[in-house]
Parts: C-alpha cells; structure tokens; sequence
C-alpha cells in the first residue's frame, strides 16, 4: 500500500467519496468512482483519474486514512 493524500466529499457519513488525489507533488482530479465497496472497518473505492489511470483507494475510518492500493495505467 502506498500512501496518498486524498480530498473528498464528507457527508453525513464521514468520507463518503474521493474527489482528488495527491501522490507526491502530482495532483489527480477523480472523474468518475466506478465501483466503491466496503471491507471490515474500511471503504474501498475504484475511481477513475483525469490522467487515464484506475487507482484503488482505501479509507480506514478509524484511523482516518487513506491507502493507495493499486495503479492501473492505460
């Protein structure tokens, strides 16, 4: 897992989806969530990038983290 710093759309439960990402100095606008999912204690969220790219987040809410899981490039 590598780590990501992740703005989203808190709503009334919590972190409820990504809107962009951060890895490094690069800076991904997320165009579409294509699939989300819950684990135990973890929300997981396939999200389309505005750079091509499928990334896999996961959100741990109690910890309040964000994890990159995986990258798909075109």
């Amino acid at each position: 897992m590598e780590s990501v710093s992740v703005e989203s759309y808190a709503g009334s439960q919590a972190e409820e989806y990504p809107l962009r990402l951060f890895i490094g100095e690069q800076k991904v606008e997320i165009i579409a969530v294509e699939k989300a999912w819950l684990t135990p204690g973890c929300r997981c969220f396939k999200v389309l990038g505005d750079d091509g790219c499928y990334y896999v987040l996961e959100y741990t809410s109690d910890k309040d983290t964000w994890s990159l899981l995986t990258v798909n490039r075109p």
